[in-house]
């Protein structure tokens, strides 16, 4: 704190209350102000003032220091409650995490589960087709197979299965079984209405195909016996009268004995073998109008398994009996004739 000198007159001395009113009345000139016992006296009133003004200072400064310490304990505790709550709060927060991972790997398992039952169940249908069509296949078999020997085959949607041939999406077409005897071979004809190797876009190729049998220990092995094959004119049969000959497409083969296609089916079916050059196709490709083989889109291929090594020239007229007619009466006459060209 600054005390300007100057501006203090005798009137108005503080230094009076501390013992100055002697010296004041002998020094009436300003002698008085530069003694050393005034200096003294205001250096001293200085200190008090000073220390009064500190001691007002420190005991504001305390005063606030005390609230602000008290605010600090406050903020204190409030942080402490606060970090507890957020402790909580994390535990909490944990055990709801561990909740949601355990959720996840159910609902994960859940997924698995349903996706191996979706699977089970797939196969499932998978089986039940495949059994309702065996099912289905032997009791067309029972109903249709003959077990003489020889079988037509009606094949329907004819042009169809033509362009499915050519683009190659089924190259090849089965009949269904049939069998030598009711104890003997079981076979079936395979077709490929755009022809198979060599003969693929010029010609129908049509082979016999050995399948595994319920007899098949009891048989004579290889299969040996010639194979007839017959696509039936059927404008002839429907237009003219009996005495015109149909032009049916007849074929035979004799199997090649040390070929596997003729062994004992070691699989559910041996490799097909017959005739790859059959019919050519352009004899198919003729109009609706003339075409004689397919009528109404459908067409019909007859095979013969010859047992008892017939004559060939009496094969044609095998294929020209009436299919009508019951096997015992086209056997009849079948021997008849036989024994008619013998004489």
């Amino acid at each position: 704190m600054s005390i300007d000198l100057n501006n203090i007159t005798k009137q108005s001395c503080p230094l009076t209350k501390f013992g100055c009113n002697n010296e004041h009345q002998e020094f009436e000139n300003n002698q008085h102000y530069v003694s050393e016992q005034h200096q003294k006296l205001l250096v001293t009133l200085a200190r008090q003032m000073t220390n009064t003004v500190e001691d007002e200072n420190i005991s504001t400064y305390y005063e606030k220091l005390s609230q602000s310490i008290e605010n600090i304990e406050d903020l204190s505790e409030k942080i402490s409650h606060c970090a507890a709550n957020l402790s909580e709060i994390h535990h909490e927060q944990k055990i709801l995490s561990d909740t949601i991972d355990e959720i996840k790997r159910d609902d994960s398992l859940e997924k698995d589960e349903l996706a191996a039952m979706s699977l089970n169940q797939t196969i499932l249908h998978h089986d039940l087709a495949s059994i309702r069509k065996r099912v289905d296949d032997e009791t067309l078999m029972t109903q249709c197979c003959v077990f003489d020997g020889t079988m037509i085959w009606k094949i329907s949607n004819v042009r169809e299965k033509m362009c499915d041939a050519q683009s190659e999406r089924q190259v090849s077409i089965y009949s269904l079984p049939f069998y030598t005897s009711k104890s003997g071979y079981k076979l079936c004809i395979r077709l490929y209405l755009n022809g198979d190797g060599n003969a693929r876009g010029t010609h129908m190729s049509i082979f016999l195909v050995i399948l595994r049998g319920s007899y098949d220990n009891l048989l004579k092995w290889p299969f040996t016996y010639r194979v007839s094959f017959c696509l039936f004119d059927q404008r002839s049969i429907i237009e003219s009268d009996s005495k015109t000959q149909p032009k049916h497409i007849i074929d035979s083969f004799r199997p090649d004995p040390n070929s596997n296609s003729f062994r004992k089916p070691q699989t559910s079916m041996n490799i097909a073998s017959g005739i790859p050059k059959y019919c050519p196709l352009n004899i198919l490709d003729q109009p609706a109008d003339i075409n004689r083989y397919i009528i109404n889109d459908t067409m019909y291929i007859k095979v013969l398994i010859d047992f008892i090594d017939m004559p060939r020239s009496i094969i044609p007229f095998i294929f020209n009996l009436n299919v009508a007619f019951p096997v015992e009466i086209q056997q009849k006459l079948i021997e008849n004739e036989i024994k008619r060209r013998e004489e």
